[in-house]
């Protein structure tokens, strides 16, 4: 996680001192104040730190696991030990110590993410972008629905843009945010070029203007497993529901503000007459 967010996050949420941050993450109490003032963290150009040994095995530990792999039980598991062991017989010079760090690092890329499927009020929303037909003074376009919906409540935003952009993408969580009136703590995407420049086994690297957006607000973006879009299948479901009881037949007006607004406020009513019904069935029960 990027310094700078686990900085912000706690102080500004989790309520802790500058200080007690400084002691906890061993870095002093004027870098702490900086990061508080800048939620945007600024380049910083590192050379990479060589890793000769390690690059020179990495490729035969691979191909050690694949073959080993397939001669092996749970209980019986290939063991940085066991490779070591193979390694020095084959005439590499490389320490214990090299070949479980890089056996560690491995099981970390491959490692599964699973994202819960119960939910707390506000902990978690998914985002999505769908392609909708509108009609603009009787031009029919196809424009981009932007959506977010809470995953404990099922209450949905949405906000239609001419382009699936970088700015779009900005502006719709900004929009989002202030109808919901508070901040999911997590948020849920696929892996959108919009957000994500590079997926890195099981980590992601943001954009930087996103990266600037999640850093201002303070929340968890997580990421669907590459190909898996039903890891969010809320927003999914979501915006299909929406194009068919909202925007059919194509909704028209002289703008997609205007087009919005009325979308928007037949999601709302329709949330609340949900919210009274259900009251009315527990009442009675």
């Amino acid at each position: 996680m990027d310094k700078v967010y686990v900085i912000r996050y706690k102080v500004l949420i989790e309520g802790l001192s500058q200080r007690e941050v400084a002691r906890q993450l061993n870095i002093d109490k004027e870098t702490v104040a900086k990061y508080l003032k800048e939620a945007e963290p600024k380049r910083v150009e590192k050379k990479a730190r060589e890793k000769p040994v390690t690059e020179k095995v990495g490729g035969r530990i691979d191909e050690l696991l694949v073959e080993w792999g397939r001669k092996t039980t749970a209980k019986q598991r290939i063991t940085s030990t066991i490779i070591h062991k193979q390694l020095i017989e084959e005439g590499y010079i490389v320490g214990k110590t090299t070949i479980k760090r890089y056996l560690r690092e491995k099981k970390r890329e491959t490692k599964e993410v699973y994202i819960p499927l119960v939910y707390r009020a506000g902990e978690v929303a998914q985002v999505d972008y769908f392609e909708v037909a509108v009609k603009i003074k009787e031009e029919e376009k196809k424009v981009w629905k932007f959506l977010m919906r809470l995953q404990y409540s099922g209450y949905e935003y949405i906000w239609l843009y001419e382009k699936c952009d970088q700015l779009s993408l900005l502006d719709g969580h900004v929009r989002a945010f202030k109808a919901l009136g508070g901040i999911p703590q997590r948020i849920v995407y696929d892996n959108l070029s919009l957000a994500v420049k590079k997926v890195l086994g099981g980590e992601r690297e943001l954009t930087d203007k996103f990266k600037s957006l999640v850093s201002h607000y303070l929340y968890e973006p997580c990421f669907t497993r590459v190909g898996e879009g039903h890891d969010k299948g809320g927003v999914e479901q979501a915006g299909k529901n929406i194009r068919l009881q909202h925007m059919t037949p194509i909704p028209q007006a002289d703008s997609l503000k205007q087009i919005s607004e009325e979308i928007q406020n037949q999601i709302k009513t329709s949330y609340h007459k949900k919210l009274n019904a259900e009251r009315i069935s527990v009442a009675k029960a």
